[in-house]
């Protein structure tokens, strides 16, 4: 439905949409490679934001499948595309539960990414983007925290992504967090052995999220991929737009 115009930025001092051009300008005037639209439906602009996707009209998450379900608090976006873009990424080195290769087919693909707009101690927010390989049906979902720091951001969307996937489903999930990173690659099997305490004997920071996301990545056959942030990787932007929206909402 066309009504009054809005500014879509894909890439400047913030991103998402804004309702006018001196908001919008303010984020990319100046700003090198600044990347941005104004669109009449705030459908298009959202399609364009995501790199072409078509989004449909909301759906009650009564009427969705369980991996669909958003949590409470978090807003959610179903959308559809025809194939799963070929992406560059770089296959994490922590061998997959059950015999699961990072070249075995997925039953799902989900990209996180988190955000903090003031690190440590402001608002900061989570986002998912994931996909139905049998389907090709794509879900996203976000939430946010007025008071957080980016590392926790980041891990709560690596849950909330294995959360959406059911027990025992085979996932490719991608991220652009070295804390991530190397949290699942590296420590968290040393921390385990040391009562989830770090190499020097001080307590593992965000220890919760960590012990749930563990719990998590047993439970499910995971293939963890890193991918460079901010460099033109249509789902990993189409994060980071929405885990900034949602910490800009946590305001």
């Amino acid at each position: 439905m066309a009504g009054k115009k809005v500014y879509a930025v894909a890439r400047g001092r913030a991103t998402g949409i804004f309702t006018t051009w001196a908001e919008c300008e303010r984020h990319v005037k100046g700003f090198e490679g600044a990347r941005y639209k104004s669109f009449t439906d705030v459908r298009e602009a959202l399609a364009w934001l995501s790199g072409g996707w078509k989004i449909s009209k909301a759906h009650r998450s009564s009427s969705l499948p369980p991996w669909g379900r958003c949590p409470e608090g978090a807003e959610r976006v179903t959308a559809y595309r025809d194939s799963q873009p070929a992406l560059p990424s770089q296959s994490l080195s922590r061998a997959p539960k059950r015999g699961h290769t990072a070249n075995a087919p997925v039953d799902f693909t989900i990209y996180t990414d988190g955000s903090c707009l003031k690190n440590p101690g402001g608002p900061g927010g989570w986002a998912i983007v994931a996909k139905d390989e049998a389907t090709g049906a794509v879900t996203e979902q976000n939430g946010g925290d007025p008071m957080t720091t980016n590392n926790r951001m980041e891990l709560t969307a690596a849950i909330m992504a294995l959360r959406l996937a059911p027990t025992g489903t085979r996932v490719a999930l991608y991220t652009d967090s070295q804390y991530l990173k190397n949290g699942i690659t590296k420590w968290v099997a040393g921390w385990k052995r040391r009562g989830w305490r770090k190499a020097d004997g001080q307590p593992v920071l965000n220890q919760p999220l960590w012990m749930e996301l563990d719990e998590l990545y047993t439970s499910h056959a995971v293939t963890f991929h890193w991918v460079k942030g901010h460099a033109g990787n249509p789902l990993n932007e189409r994060c980071d737009v929405l885990a900034k929206r949602a910490a800009m909402k946590a305001r």
